[in-house]
């Protein structure tokens, strides 16, 4: 039958072996929805794009309704000009027509810019568009191999707490009670390995006779950090 020192060698490793599988379990949920925030991202980047450029689209519209009023202002203004013959009327006609120009001018301005706009804005959709679909195509590729990497570690863990049970049950009499109450309260911080005298633990050197205890087969706990050691294989 393997002494203790073995016997704990292995459970240590067992239960760090555990620790790294329950970690990395905890860790798929939350790598999964980074994925998932990823591409909900990118959704409404694009949808605001898209809104965005409609907006500029709409606001193009009312432009040119305001501008082709305006132009029927002006037309009028012209053709009215020449019927008047009061000198007071005619300044007057002059001057609303100069306004409306001016107003007319404006606007031109104003639509050309949001054109500019709009092709800016048009052109990115596809670019963004694009990028989506690849994220998309990498989420669901994530979420089929997430699936798989869950069932795999999900039995691998079953696998580790199985032969942690079987390798705590060969654990000599006089120590179980100690290591199960331990273990209980630290998990695996209940052991520690013993390199030369050290304790890699706390890195505590360790006495003469707990040196020569741990070459004899029996257990020593330190006196430092208090866990279970055990020599180096």
């Amino acid at each position: 039958m393997p002494g203790p020192g073995n016997i704990l060698r292995e459970i240590h490793r067992l239960r760090r072996n555990a620790k790294d599988v329950r970690a990395r379990i905890a860790q798929g949920p939350q790598q999964l929805k980074t994925q998932q925030a990823r591409q909900t991202r990118q959704e409404e980047g694009l949808h605001q794009a898209q809104d965005e450029l409609k907006h500029l689209k709409v606001n193009i519209h009312q432009k040119e309704v305001s501008l082709k009023e305006i132009d029927g202002k002006v037309k009028k203004f012209e053709k009215q000009l020449a019927d008047i013959m009061s000198k007071k009327e005619y300044d007057a006609l002059r001057t609303e027509l100069a306004h409306a120009r001016e107003q007319a001018g404006k606007l031109e301005d104003e639509i050309l810019a949001i054109l500019s706009e709009v092709e800016e804005k048009a052109a990115r959709i596809p670019e963004l568009d694009k990028t989506l679909k690849e994220t998309k195509a990498q989420v669901e590729q994530f979420s089929r191999e997430y699936d798989e990497k869950m069932a795999r570690l999900t039995e691998e863990q079953k696998d580790l707490y199985k032969r942690l049970t079987e390798a705590e049950a060969t654990l000599p009499d006089d120590i179980k009670p100690l290591y199960e109450r331990l273990a209980n309260l630290k998990g695996e911080d209940a052991m520690a390995l013993v390199e030369g005298t050290i304790c890699t633990a706390c890195y505590t050197e360790i006495t003469p006779q707990g040196h020569q205890d741990l070459l004899r087969g029996l257990y020593v706990l330190c006196k430092n950090c208090g866990r279970i050691m055990y020599l180096a294989e």
